[in-house]
């Protein structure tokens, strides 16, 4: 195309555009028309710069148009055709008379203030929810508290009357004990014997063999006092364990390009089960390919988290948290050591903390839903069972590296072991 044709297309195109609607062209961030424009994944436009110092000045990566949030920070590259349209629209546009770019300007100002007033409603309707959300939480959570506690002063109550009972049934042993030796004792003094002295009978009556040494015998006289203490500890353990999930509840999803191929990662990423086939999956370098594990996609380098995991009635399962870097290729040992903190079941019932060598935890009740929370700054990852709050289990380290959620359903053991280890983001019961 000669350069005379490039200029008489360019024309042409210049005076379709400027038939166009110049909010088409412009920024919302700077309500210019775009300079280097991106286009982020909910379809929106805006300036490089813009969109940059915007999410700059909030944590949160959203849209400033239509709010929508992203996990991850969309790639952020210009939009060369737009940024072409933009750039010919600039220099094709008519110029306006001042008197009424003033005029636009303030209508523009007007309306984006409107915009501000409806925005600003929004935000306290959705604050508006979340505060009775919050309302509607803690009620749970206190009824729960305080169901729990009246709970346990029963049980207390229960177990000091039924120790109490046991004792007035051993009192009421001994006295039967003691008078009947007592009884024994006055047959023998009043029954005669010729070779002793009447005057001697009470020194020298002969004891029976069978007579006890009643004067260590006693009662504890403050008994109760070991039952509400450890019935307070696991009030105490119950908090706790509210107050930790409280701290920063996260939403934890599968990494599908993770998981060893005999396990299948449901398409909402919430479930992980074991096929006992091998699926046809790509080979990733972050893909597990001998033990059957999948990580998380989120990865924590600060702060606290909590999560839990329906296990129900599952006979074998492994979960916790690994390090970014941990070795995803051939065997390797489970343990801190390599980057591991992870609670297991084994198929035989036996619940283990993976250290070197493993620690054995003996639990009351088995749990149908594991709670972890991760306290990275201070180096701790605690299990606990979200139904009851009982502590099973925490390792303490020291973290350098960015930690993911592990999970591991088990094998299937014949279809004993077929159901999935399932995240939830259920409030646990105290």
């Amino acid at each position: 195309m000669s350069t005379q044709e490039e200029k008489t297309f360019r024309g042409m195109m210049g005076s379709t555009l400027c038939l166009l609607p110049e909010k088409h062209f412009l920024c919302l961030l700077c309500r210019d028309i775009f300079t280097n424009p991106v286009t982020i994944p909910c379809g929106h436009s805006f300036c490089l710069s813009c969109l940059t110092q915007f999410w700059t000045r909030h944590q949160s990566k959203y849209c400033p148009d239509c709010r929508r949030l992203f996990a991850n920070k969309p790639d952020l590259s210009v939009n060369r055709v737009l940024a072409d349209v933009s750039e010919n629209y600039r220099t094709a546009r008519p110029q306006k008379p001042l008197d009424e770019e003033t005029v636009i300007d303030v209508q523009d100002m007007i309306q984006d203030r409107l915009q501000k007033i409806e925005r600003l409603k929004y935000s306290l309707d959705v604050q508006k929810s979340s505060y009775l959300r919050e309302v509607r939480e803690s009620q749970k959570i206190f009824s729960a508290l305080v169901c729990a506690m009246e709970k346990t002063h029963k049980a207390v109550v229960s177990a000091i009357e039924y120790k109490q009972k046991k004792e007035e049934q051993r009192v009421q042993m001994l006295i039967k004990d003691i008078t009947k030796e007592i009884d024994q004792l006055k047959n023998n003094m009043n029954q005669p014997d010729p070779q002793v002295h009447q005057s001697d009978k009470l020194k020298q009556v002969v004891l029976p063999s069978e007579m006890k040494d009643w004067s260590r015998v006693g009662i504890e006289t403050d008994p109760c006092i070991g039952v509400t203490r450890r019935a307070m500890s696991d009030i105490l353990e119950k908090i706790k364990l509210e107050v930790n999930r409280l701290s920063k509840a996260v939403e934890v999803n599968l990494s599908g390009k993770t998981a060893h191929p005999f396990l299948s990662v449901s398409e909402d990423r919430k479930q992980v089960r074991h096929t006992d086939k091998l699926q046809e999956v790509p080979d990733h370098p972050t893909r597990f390919d001998r033990v059957a594990n999948v990580l998380a996609k989120e990865a924590f380098s600060s702060g606290r988290c909590y999560w839990q995991v329906e296990v129900g009635d599952k006979i074998e399962w492994n979960l916790g948290i690994a390090r970014q870097s941990i070795n995803r290729k051939g065997k390797f040992t489970v343990c801190p050591a390599n980057g591991f903190w992870t609670l297991s079941l084994k198929a035989g019932g036996q619940y283990v903390a993976n250290t070197s060598p493993v620690t054995v935890v003996a639990l009351e009740q088995r749990p149908r839903n594991v709670a972890v929370f991760l306290d990275y700054n201070e180096g701790r990852v605690s299990f606990y069972c979200a139904e009851s709050g009982v502590h099973i289990y925490t390792f303490t380290d020291r973290f350098t590296d960015r930690l993911h959620p592990i999970f591991s359903p088990g094998r299937l053991h014949g279809g004993k072991n077929a159901a999935p280890l399932i995240i939830t983001s259920s409030f646990c019961s105290i």
